[in-house]
C-alpha cells in the first residue's frame, strides 16, 4: 500500500510540475493518437492505421516542445465513451501555452448535402463499432486550454472545416485555438495501401497522407517540410509540403495560411538523415497533348530500387487497379546486372514520358515507389495537370454573400470548370476598382466535387502590407487554355475584417 501511495504522490508531483511549467510560459505538449483498422460495416484497412499511428507517434515524440503525455491506441477503440475518456485523461492539466495533438486514422463517412457537423469518424476494434461526429469531437476538445492541433486521416475529412465541397462552407472548428489538417477534401477519398508481401518486397501498409506527413516532419528527411530550416514547421509550411509531395488527395487546412508553429525540433545536434532519398524536385506539374514528359530530380544517399507508378483519373477517381509501373532506367549498367531500377548514391535527374497519345487531357498521378532493403514505400507523388489544347473551360464562380474574417471565417470560393486548367484569382473592390491578386498561378487538381470544380480559400490576411477595409468586392477569375484567355466574375459579396 505504501508503494502505491508513493507512486501516486510522484504522479501528482509531476502533474503539478508540468502545470507550473505551462503557466510560466514554457509550454509542453500532449499527444493522443487513435487508429482503427478492423471494421464491421466497412472494409478492413489493417495494418494501415496501425502503421500510421506508430509513425506519427515517433514524429511527435521528437518535438522540442516537451511531450509530457503520449497516449497511442493503434488497435482501435469502439465507443464515444472511450474517446471521451481518452481525451480527458490525455489532456488533463493542459495550460494556455501548451500544444495538444489529436491524431485519428479511420474510415470517414459523409455525403454531399449532409451537415458538416454530422460528418462521422468510425470507431471500431473489430468486435464493436460506433462513431463520433465532427460536432461531438468539437465538444470533446473545445474546453481544453492551449492550442488544439487536429490531424485527421480519413475519407471526406475536409468536411469538418467546410473545404472541398459544393454546398457548404460551414467550419465546425472555426475557432482561434484550433489548427486542423485533413488528409482530403469533403468529397474525396483518403487512400491507403494494406500490408502484404509482393514480388517487389514487403509493403508495410499505411496511408499515403500520413506516410508523407511523417516523413516531412522527421529527422529521417532532415525535416523536409521546414522550408526555411529555422527549427519550426508552421501550418503554411506543412500545407505547402503536402500539396507538393502528396497527390492522391487534396490536403486541407484550417486556417488556410498561418505562421504559427505546429511542430518544433532541436537544431543543436547535427541532423542525421536516414531516409535513402531526399531533395525531390519536380520541374513542372502541367503538361499538354504534345508535351508528355515530366522532368524531376532527387538525391540518393543509399542504394535503392526505384520505380514510377502512373495512375490515371477515370470517372473522377484514381484508377489504381490499372496503374502502370516502370522501373528507373537511368543506370542499366550498374553493379546489379540485369535487375531494373537500382540506383547508386548521387544526384539523379530524370525525364519520364507519362503517355503516348497526343490528344490527351485530364490528370495523371505520378508516384515514386522505393524499395529499400526489403521494404516498399511510396516516397512522394505529384498530380500532373493536362489541359486540353483548345476549348472553353466554361467558368462559373460561386461565393457566399458575407464573410466575417473577425470570427475566424474564411472566404470560400467554388470555381466550376469542365476541363483541367491553370487559373488565377483576383479580388476587386466595388468601391475603388482596385485589384489584388490573391494567388499565384494555380493548377486545378481532381477534388471529386460535383459539378466539376476547384475550391479556393483565403483567410483575409492583408496582401503586401495593404490595409483591407470592410466593403463590397467581387472575384475575377482568369484561365488560359493553349494561349486563349477565358474569364469569369463572381457576384458581389461583402467582406468584414471588423465587426460593424
Amino acid at each position: 500500500m505504501k508503494k502505491s501511495l508513493f507512486f501516486l504522490a510522484m504522479a501528482l508531483f509531476l502533474l503539478l510540475s508540468f502545470s507550473a511549467l505551462s503557466e510560466e510560459g514554457g509550454g509542453v505538449s500532449r499527444v493522443l493518437l487513435i487508429g482503427c483498422d478492423r471494421f464491421l460495416s466497412q472494409s478492413d484497412t489493417y495494418p494501415s492505421s496501425f502503421q500510421n499511428v506508430s509513425k506519427m507517434e515517433q514524429v511527435l515524440k521528437g518535438s522540442r516542445t516537451q511531450p509530457v503525455m503520449v497516449c497511442a491506441k493503434p488497435e482501435g477503440i469502439s465507443s464515444l465513451e472511450e474517446i471521451q475518456k481518452l481525451i480527458r485523461t490525455t489532456f488533463q492539466g493542459a495550460g494556455e501555452q501548451d500544444l495538444n495533438y489529436f491524431y485519428l486514422s479511420t474510415h470517414g463517412l459523409w455525403q454531399e448535402g449532409e451537415p458538416n457537423y454530422g460528418m462521422t469518424f468510425l470507431l471500431s476494434d473489430g468486435v464493436r463499432e460506433s462513431g463520433i461526429t465532427a460536432g461531438q469531437l468539437y465538444d470533446c476538445l473545445k474546453d481544453i486550454p492551449g492550442k488544439k492541433i487536429l490531424i485527421l486521416d480519413a475519407c471526406h475529412s475536409g468536411a469538418v472545416i467546410g473545404k472541398g465541397e459544393h454546398t457548404s462552407f460551414d467550419n465546425v472548428f472555426c475557432s482561434p485555438d484550433f489548427r486542423v489538417i485533413c488528409s482530403s477534401g469533403a468529397a474525396e477519398e483518403s487512400w491507403f495501401w494494406s500490408g502484404r508481401s509482393t514480388e517487389y518486397g514487403q509493403i508495410d501498409g499505411g496511408g499515403y497522407f500520413s506516410d508523407v506527413m511523417a516523413m516531412g516532419m522527421s529527422m529521417s528527411t532532415g525535416y523536409a517540410a521546414d522550408r526555411n530550416h529555422d527549427g519550426e514547421i508552421t501550418l503554411s509550411e506543412i500545407k505547402a509540403y503536402m500539396l507538393s509531395m502528396h497527390g492522391a488527395s487534396t490536403v486541407r487546412t484550417y486556417p488556410e495560411e498561418s505562421d504559427d508553429s505546429l511542430f518544433s525540433y532541436d537544431m543543436s545536434p547535427p541532423v542525421r538523415r536516414t531516409c535513402p532519398i531526399a531533395n525531390i524536385y519536380f520541374e513542372e506539374s502541367i503538361l499538354s497533348g504534345d508535351h508528355s514528359e515530366i522532368s524531376f530530380s532527387f538525391t540518393v544517399y543509399e542504394t535503392v530500387r526505384m520505380a514510377y507508378q502512373m495512375v490515371d483519373l477515370v470517372n473522377g477517381r484514381w484508377d489504381f487497379e490499372h496503374a502502370r509501373l516502370v522501373y528507373d532506367q537511368g543506370e542499366p549498367f550498374g553493379p546489379y546486372g540485369d535487375a531494373e531500377g537500382y540506383l547508386s548514391p548521387g544526384l539523379k535527374e530524370r525525364t519520364l514520358q507519362l503517355y503516348a497519345d497526343t490528344d490527351r487531357s485530364g490528370y495523371v498521378l505520378l508516384q515514386m515507389v522505393v524499395t529499400y532493403g526489403e521494404t516498399v514505400s511510396v516516397l512522394a507523388s505529384r498530380v500532373i495537370c493536362i489541359p486540353p489544347d483548345q476549348g472553353d473551360p466554361r467558368l462559373r464562380v460561386l461565393v457566399r454573400p458575407v464573410t466575417r474574417f473577425y470570427t475566424g471565417e474564411e472566404l470560400g470560393v467554388i470555381i466550376e470548370h469542365q476541363t483541367p486548367m491553370e487559373y488565377t484569382v483576383i479580388l476587386v473592390s466595388e468601391e475603388t476598382g482596385e485589384k489584388k491578386r490573391l494567388t499565384p498561378r494555380l493548377l486545378s487538381r481532381p477534388e471529386q466535387v460535383q459539378p466539376s470544380a476547384s475550391t479556393f480559400f483565403w483567410n483575409g490576411v492583408p496582401l503586401q502590407g495593404d490595409e483591407m477595409r470592410n466593403g463590397q468586392y467581387h472575384l475575377h477569375i482568369t484561365s488560359s487554355v493553349n494561349g486563349s484567355l477565358y474569364e469569369a466574375d463572381s457576384d458581389v459579396f461583402t467582406l468584414l475584417w471588423q465587426e460593424e
